[in-house]
């Protein structure tokens, strides 16, 4: 009975105690959660920072934006002005002010790179060109805010050749730039046990996707490496050339024979070429060169065009009106080859859509009086790819359809306020040639580029044949009578931009 009394007084003694205990634990954590919501509060008021190679730099508060996908949104006339870059409305060497358009120039002339609104594609060319444009993939589409065009972080890093990161504890950016970044790892690459940096741009962007093309002592062979020192391909070739768009590289061996490595350093196209060129990183085609003749290949080495050409390609600065992008693949659908002197076309699937038998692809007028004329390729509106046979011209378009007969005395294009027409030439007489196209589709059966009409997806083989064998009427027609356009498919003839004037 006595041990029951004593215990029950114990326990009245403890519970003040626990009680106690209970509201100072209660009080700490109360304290706690306090600050740890003034310190959260506080880092949101804190003012986000920007730092740009080490130097805390000032921009414009719009000029980054926090999207609430967890994107952070970077506008690229803001940023230009800071990295060295000259920002420009428009389309880089076309005559035009279009907003939904615009492109920067790195002032050391190292690079070209244009945006387009809404695209997930930027271009990147060598200064002073305008073919074998670079394309390279983004994350997002380049979007409108506040009256500018912005870019994601993620895709900050390929246009401006910089690294971009963003640290949330402290609310800062840091930005280090392609010059900054290879001066610093030109510093202590001998530390990483080699002996010097590659100074090719090309091989300098390499270093912003963290890999180091460098040369080891001693030896003078170069191999890549990452920021860390850790081998990617060993140094034993006599060049390495960095791809930027592929993220691979052209490896050039003791016998000058090229191939293509992964960066994760595995071969990707044997090391047995003379020549080799990305033509289309997208679609995985490279130009191959051997014993003097030129092929195509895919990513897994594939022939899609036989190495047996003397030439793939067009000299696009004969032709610097079309804006063509790609001199190696027209209209994102045709290959140009020229084998002894004559020229045809290949598809992406390697089926030669038109033989190797015309003079030219092209036309360059030269009997077009009082009027300035451009050198046409291409007629952009009907997507037609001009011909040239015994200094006559025709053009067959993306689904090989020979739209014009080849028997046209020129084929042009002239440019006012920024619009783009073109013409066909024949007897001295001048005729709209994209409404000359549109007639001949329309007698064809063939629907235009703004309709949607299954006839449009024919049978190639077909297609050409029908055309050729137009051709040929066409070419009686054009003997027999000089006031009739060289077309049977027409039965009446298209009126010419004089009539069309008056």
């Amino acid at each position: 009975m006595q041990i029951e009394t004593d215990l029950n007084q114990m326990n009245k003694k403890k519970g003040p105690k626990i009680t106690t205990v209970l509201i100072i634990m209660m009080t700490i954590i109360i304290i706690a959660v306090i600050g740890v919501i003034i310190a959260i509060l506080s880092l949101q008021e804190q003012p986000l920072r920007v730092s740009i190679d080490g130097l805390q730099t000032a921009l414009p508060a719009d000029t980054f934006v926090f999207g609430e996908n967890g994107k952070i949104y970077v506008s690229i006339r803001d940023i230009a002005q800071k990295l060295n870059y000259e920002a420009h409305n428009g389309e880089y060497k076309v005559d035009t002010e279009d907003t939904n358009k615009m492109y920067i120039e790195a002032i050391d002339e190292t690079e070209t790179t244009s945006f387009y609104l809404n695209s997930t594609t930027i271009s990147k060319v060598a200064p002073n060109t305008t073919d074998n444009y670079m394309n390279i993939v983004i994350d997002e589409p380049i979007i409108e805010m506040n009256g500018k065009m912005y870019i994601t972080s993620e895709g900050f890093t390929p246009a401006f050749n910089s690294t971009f990161s963003y640290n949330s504890s402290n609310n800062t950016i840091t930005i280090q730039t392609l010059p900054y970044l290879y001066n610093y790892y030109a510093s202590i690459i001998t530390e990483l046990g080699w002996a010097e940096i590659s100074e090719d741009f090309n091989n300098q962007k390499a270093i912003v996707y963290g890999m180091i093309v460098a040369s080891k002592e001693n030896t003078g062979k170069y191999g890549v490496i990452s920021l860390t020192g850790d081998e990617i391909i060993s140094p034993r070739y006599d060049n390495i050339e960095f791809i930027e768009n592929a993220q691979e590289f052209i490896i050039t061996n003791s016998s000058q024979k090229v191939g293509i490595v992964y960066s994760t350093g595995n071969t990707k196209i044997s090391v047995s070429y003379d020549e080799i060129k990305v033509i289309d990183s997208d679609l995985g085609l490279y130009l191959v060169k051997s014993n003097n003749k030129y092929g195509i290949v895919n990513s897994e080495e594939d022939l899609i065009v036989h190495m047996e050409y003397d030439k793939i390609g067009v000299d696009t600065t004969i032709y610097q009106t079309d804006n063509i992008t790609n001199s190696y693949i027209l209209f994102n659908t045709y290959i140009p080859v020229m084998q002894n002197q004559k020229w045809g076309l290949f598809n992406l699937q390697g089926q030669k859509i038109v033989e190797t038998e015309y003079d030219g692809l092209g036309c360059v007028p030269k009997n077009v009086k009082d009027k300035v004329v451009n050198n046409t390729l291409l007629i952009e509106p009907q997507k037609v790819v001009v011909l040239e046979k015994d200094e006559k011209f025709g053009g067959i378009d993306t689904k090989g359809n020979m739209l014009i007969p080849v028997a046209f005395d020129g084929i042009y294009s002239t440019i006012s306020a920024g619009e783009t027409s073109y013409y066909l030439l024949y007897n001295e007489k001048e005729y709209d040639a994209v409404e000359y196209i549109r007639l001949i589709k329309e007698q064809l059966g063939i629907a235009n580029e703004d309709e949607e009409d299954e006839n449009d997806v024919q049978d190639t083989n077909t297609a050409v044949e029908d055309s050729n064998s137009m051709q040929n009427n066409a070419e009686t027609n054009a003997e027999s009578s000089n006031e009739n356009t060289p077309t049977e498919a027409s039965t009446t003839e298209p009126e010419s931009t004089e009539n069309t004037a008056e």
